[in-house]
């Protein structure tokens, strides 16, 4: 069975391979994490398209794939033209933060997007926040150390916790929604609810990036009317997490094996 592939730098495309899960329980699943190259936040424009170029490429060498979701927002702003233009053969879907979803729901009030260095400063936001800048107050701002905490580095959570006080200080008192602009962060959106002085809605891409996924493959002819078969592959790990409501097969993969295990307990985690 052919299967949809979803990869990002490491475990932040977890929330939009659950979001797609979700919306088609009967395809079977690929992801991939590239923690050993993470973050992409920092990286050039070159460097994304060589390490993405890699991934979808061991990607094809292990399964046969109908279609590609980039769940990275900085590889979707700064490499899908070139990166797709590799693969003309394959269907890709981007993501990218949810900032007109957010202004079309805030008109008017304060919006703050987060994300990586390279997404803030990216081609593809600073577009969109053009475009929309007169219909809403909207801050762009980075948030560096969010992606290196998510994927387990050397952070501690009361250390990670002061950062993210620090950086949202001057934005705690008159923000009234956040966009999450960075799949990583979804993971940490009750440590950043903590930050602000009042309830704060979040807009997270993941949702429509499902949407659209979907409405693609249906175009083509491509959904699966069920998960069917076993997708084992010989060193990888494949989850047939099958239940009464027949939540999707998935392949496992990583540029770091050693932590496709945590992948798996992350996608379990993660509601």
């Amino acid at each position: 069975m052919s299967k949809i592939a979803v990869f990002d730098s490491g475990f932040g495309g977890l929330t939009v391979l659950k979001e797609l899960q979700k919306l088609m329980p009967g395809e079977q699943y690929i992801y991939y994490g590239d923690s050993a190259n993470a973050p992409y936040g920092e990286k050039s424009p070159e460097e994304l398209l060589k390490l993405t170029t890699e991934v979808c490429n061991k990607i094809l060498a292990e399964d046969d794939v109908k279609c590609f979701v980039i769940a990275c927002n900085t590889t979707t702003s700064e490499a899908f033209g070139p990166l797709t233009a590799n693969f003309p053969d394959k269907p890709f879907v981007g993501i990218e933060p949810a900032l007109r979803w957010a202004v079309e729901e805030n008109p008017g009030k304060h919006i703050l997007v987060l994300g990586t260095t390279a997404t803030v400063n990216g081609r593809r936001l600073r577009s969109r926040y053009e475009e929309l800048k007169d219909k809403a107050k909207i801050s762009l701002l980075a948030a560096t150390r969010i992606v290196p905490y998510v994927e387990g580095h050397d952070i501690t959570r009361e250390a990670f916790m002061d950062y993210l006080r620090e950086t949202l200080a001057p934005y705690r008192k008159d923000t009234d929604c956040v966009v999450l602009g960075c799949t990583h962060f979804p993971f940490v959106r009750e440590e950043l609810r903590k930050c602000f002085d009042k309830e704060i809605r979040f807009y997270d891409a993941a949702i429509s990036v499902a949407r659209e996924t979907k409405a693609l493959l249906s175009e083509r002819g491509l959904l699966a009317e069920s998960a069917a078969g076993d997708a084992s592959t010989s060193g990888i790990i494949t989850e047939n997490i099958s239940n009464t409501n027949k939540t999707p097969v998935t392949l496992f993969m990583n540029s770091d094996p050693d932590r496709i295990n945590r992948e798996k307990e992350l996608l379990d985690e993660y509601q």
